[in-house]
């Protein structure tokens, strides 16, 4: 199943690219497969929907992206459970600190995973998780809402590690990386949270 889903996330991310130019092979860097061209300059960035951070496996919400540099502003969002059949997702909801409620309900054009719901997320609302101090996610399915932790200040979820390495490939070498606190914090393959940084610095 994670195959299907990465080939059907990168099947809707390669559409936005089109045929004009040829990205070179992927290349698997912790969760993400990244391509870049000659200049090493991100062209694709992805990951396979991975949990949040879940009491309950059996409800567990996972998250996976796709991003093309024809369209650097924005990414696809994909958005399941880990086991079993739910009622699809109308809207998920990102609670960051200190940025409060960010809602994703633009859903994209393909949706090539029928148990999967693919959506149309702004970059920065991205940017803003990844310097947020501590995030809830909120699934809204079939007029219920399920809440589980992104990440906190003492522990964060293999989606939310799988968001910072993946932004971070995209802003390799450049200020972004600098500026989002991305830069030199993945000296192993697991982020932990450092309680010392400070977005409003």
């Amino acid at each position: 199943m994670p195959k299907k889903i990465a080939s059907g996330v990168l099947v809707a991310a390669l559409a936005l690219v089109g045929c004009s130019s040829a990205p070179k092979p992927q290349n698997q860097v912790g969760e993400v497969q990244i391509t870049r061209n000659a200049q090493g300059e991100a062209q694709t960035a992805q990951f396979s929907p991975l949990p949040l951070d879940c009491s309950n496996p059996l409800r567990c919400p996972t998250l996976g992206l796709a991003w093309t540099a024809e369209k650097p502003k924005q990414a696809l969002l994909t958005v399941g459970f880990a086991r079993g059949q739910h009622a699809p997702v109308e809207m998920i909801e990102f609670d960051a600190r200190p940025y409060g409620p960010m809602r994703v309900r633009s859903l994209a054009a393909e949706q090539p995973q029928p148990n999967q719901v693919v959506f149309q997320v702004p970059i920065e609302t991205l940017e803003r998780l990844a310097l947020s101090r501590g995030a809830l996610v909120r699934v809204h399915s079939a007029g219920h809402v399920l809440e589980e932790s992104f990440l906190t200040g003492e522990k964060a979820s293999p989606a939310a590690n799988a968001v910072k390495r993946w932004l971070q490939q995209i802003y390799k070498g450049t200020d972004k990386e600098q500026a989002l606190g991305l830069k030199g914090i993945f000296m192993d393959q697991t982020y932990q949270h450092d309680h010392s940084y400070r977005p409003d610095r």
